[in-house]
């Protein structure tokens, strides 16, 4: 008798999963977001100003991913 397959790991689904096709921007900007507020806050005026406007970029972020959570409910996925 044959043993039931085991399911992949995590890590072998990230890295050996499904292809991926085109280029990662999203990585580009997660690295780009990084490096940008790292350099911001060697400045102590940025940095004083990031502070000041902290609780905005918060509330803008938070109904951006209300938004987008609805609209990703909404509309219908694509059919291959």
């Amino acid at each position: 008798m044959t043993e039931p397959r085991k399911r992949p790991g995590f890590w072998w689904l990230l890295f050996y999963g499904r292809r991926r096709r085109g280029f990662p921007l999203l990585l580009v900007a997660t690295f780009a977001a990084i490096i940008a507020l790292a350099l911001a806050s060697a400045n102590p005026r940025v940095a004083d100003l990031a502070r000041g406007y902290a609780g905005v970029f918060f509330l803008v972020l938070l109904a951006a991913v209300v938004v987008l959570a609805v609209l990703a409910v909404v509309r219908p996925r694509r059919r291959r």
